[in-house]
């Protein structure tokens, strides 16, 4: 941008700043200048304290969280390669084709031998509380018995074995007596025939075996937590109370950005959310094996309790600043105010008239308020000269004020002299050229006297009708006037004479040789801010096209004419409002005046 531009930019924003004093201008600058340099400088210097933590943070979790899944998934293999030794068992293979054939005395004799046969394999192991094998029917083939579970949950957990695309499903699962359980399910196919199923396979952990023997002691800071989760946020294994097992315990928008990383093939992510008034660093772990996560939740508070002393210092700084600035910016304030008070007193001494006074100011520095003090000293001398100036125009007035008087004579003869003719007449009986009298001189007074543009609706209407009864002496009964103007609309101003020029289009075009008796309608109404008078006639109208091809027939009227009419109200209210004109030979004419609403000269400043 070009310099100049830049300057009147300035220029034209600076009235902003006028409107304050002097001392709270200065001082507003020297706090923006002193104060916001070490402001930005530490904001700056937070953030980036606060990034750099939240990220080795974030690192370290993803650490950790990585290490802790790692730890999973081995043990979570443990139970799977368990699970793959009993399905592949000779006596589960050979028990469940002829189980429905058995008699139950060999389906205990079967159930103990798998139990002797399998037993040192399952407790070795530890913290397996159930080992369930169920045929394709869901009838219990063998049920270790130490946990019983509710039919429902079993059942949910085998249609899920059966979409699953894995060979193994895991999932959380609450015994009848409420112990907090981790199942592993697969399907059992035979051996001979990879293709048939005969059964299935579910295996119950006990949750602590995660929740105590891999992160029981892992500690990612104050107020966090680590848990682990299913792809719908179900909490499988968590330590904390407050996150309940089997419960979504985050926000749905938590696992959807879990899942949505995990989708582009991230095996760690970390990000910051909310939950619920808490912002928190959002760490997580793939567990491909069980299809699980390891979530760790960092509160963003203990992430940045370190910052709480730097902001302190800062605080501190800026009210020192803060102070620094207001002290320096007063002084200078007193030595801009002190000069500029005795040159306020010097403009006060001058505005009563004692152009004789001085100011102690004048020389006394050699700064801006000097070369101003100057200037007003070379006003008062002008003043001085063009009180003289004044004094000799205002006689000159005094003349031409006397001259004025003399001329209004005249106007006052001229209604003194219709009065005399008037009383004459009436005294001869003549009663149409006294009401002609009387109304032309109503006229002359009205356009003479009255110097108002402006006039109320009612005004206008009685010099329609003054000017009704004039031409009623020339045309006798061959038309009547009827007014129509409700008393609300008779204090709304219009323009002046913008009747008149159309109720004589009215006269003129609607009076004929065949002597009928034509009627002239004038109508006001008003309408969301909208003044229309409506002025009708049932004469014999004109063409239209006639007066579009010679404009000139039909313009001037009385002096003034409809279009000079239409104009003056578009010079006053815009093109907006304005009068239209219509006609139909035969038929008569109708032309429609719309002003805007109005009862105060004030308010034609909305339209100038």
């Amino acid at each position: 941008m070009h310099k100049n531009s830049w300057y009147s930019l300035i220029k034209r924003k600076s009235f902003v700043l006028r409107r304050l004093s002097i001392k709270n201008r200065l001082l507003a600058a020297f706090v923006i200048t002193s104060l916001l340099p070490v402001v930005f400088v530490s904001v700056y210097s937070n953030m980036k304290y606060e990034t750099s933590v939240t990220n080795k943070m974030s690192a370290y979790s993803m650490q950790i969280l990585d290490e802790l899944s790692q730890n999973a998934t081995r043990e979570l293999e443990q139970y799977e390669t368990l699970s793959e030794n009993i399905i592949i068992n000779h006596l589960i293979q050979n028990g469940i084709p002829r189980f429905n054939q058995m008699s139950d005395y060999e389906k205990n004799q079967l159930q103990t031998q798998i139990g002797d046969e399998m037993g040192q394999q399952i407790f070795q192991l530890g913290n397996i509380s159930n080992v369930m094998i169920l045929t394709n029917s869901g009838e219990s083939f063998f049920d270790l018995g130490f946990e019983l579970y509710p039919a429902k949950p079993i059942q949910s957990m085998l249609e899920e074995t059966k979409q699953s695309f894995g060979n193994a499903y895991w999932t959380y699962l609450r015994s009848s007596r409420g112990t907090n359980t981790i199942a592993l399910s697969r399907r059992i196919y035979a051996e001979d025939k990879l293709n048939k199923q005969l059964g299935y396979l579910i295996i119950f952990i006990d949750e602590k075996v995660f929740s105590r023997n891999i992160y029981k002691f892992v500690n990612l800071g104050a107020g966090s937590s680590i848990y682990i989760s299913d792809a719908s946020g179900m909490v499988i294994s968590s330590l904390s109370d407050d996150i309940p097992k089997g419960s979504h315990f985050a926000e749905k928008e938590v696992f959807d950005t879990i899942d949505k990383q995990f989708n582009q093939e991230e095996k760690l992510s970390a990000f910051h959310t909310d939950v619920g008034k808490h912002q928190f660093l959002v760490g997580s772990s793939y567990i491909r094996s069980a299809n699980w996560f390891f979530v760790g939740m960092i509160p963003q508070k203990f992430i940045v309790s370190e910052l709480s002393e730097m902001r302190r210092n800062i605080v501190f700084i800026c009210l020192v600043v803060l102070l620094l600035s207001g002290m320096i910016s007063m002084w200078i304030y007193f030595t801009i105010s002190n000069p500029m008070r005795s040159l306020l007193l010097y403009a006060k001494q001058i505005r009563m008239g004692r152009l004789e006074a001085t100011t102690s100011t004048r020389n006394a520095y050699p700064d801006e308020m000097d070369k101003l003090t100057e200037t007003i000293d070379g006003m008062v001398e002008q003043l001085k000269q063009l009180i003289g100036q004044v004094q000799s125009e205002q006689q000159a007035k005094r003349d031409a004020e006397l001259k004025m008087l003399q001329a209004q004579i005249n106007p006052h003869f001229l209604f003194n002299t219709l009065n005399s003719l008037k009383w004459s007449a009436m005294l001869g009986g003549n009663e149409s050229v006294t009401s002609g009298i009387e109304s032309l001189s109503e006229l002359l007074r009205s356009t003479i006297m009255v110097k108002d543009e402006f006039i109320p609706l009612q005004t206008e209407i009685e010099n329609l009708l003054h000017y009704a009864t004039i031409q009623k002496i020339r045309y006798g009964d061959s038309f009547v006037l009827h007014t129509d103007v409700d008393e609300d609309l008779s204090v709304d101003l219009v323009p002046k004479f913008i009747l008149q020029p159309i109720v004589e289009n009215s006269i003129l075009h609607g009076v004929g040789d065949d002597e009928k008796r034509v009627g002239i309608w004038v109508k006001a109404s008003r309408e969301n801010h909208v003044l229309t008078i409506r002025i009708t006639d049932n004469g014999k109208g004109f063409d239209m096209n006639d007066v579009k091809t010679n404009p000139k027939s039909h313009s001037k009227l009385s002096g003034l004419g409809i279009a000079n009419v239409d104009e003056r109200i578009k010079l006053h209210f815009g093109a907006a409002f304005g009068l239209v004109t219509t006609s139909v030979i035969g038929e008569g004419t109708e032309t429609v005046i719309t002003l805007p609403v109005y009862t105060h000269e004030g308010d034609m400043e909305r339209y100038v």
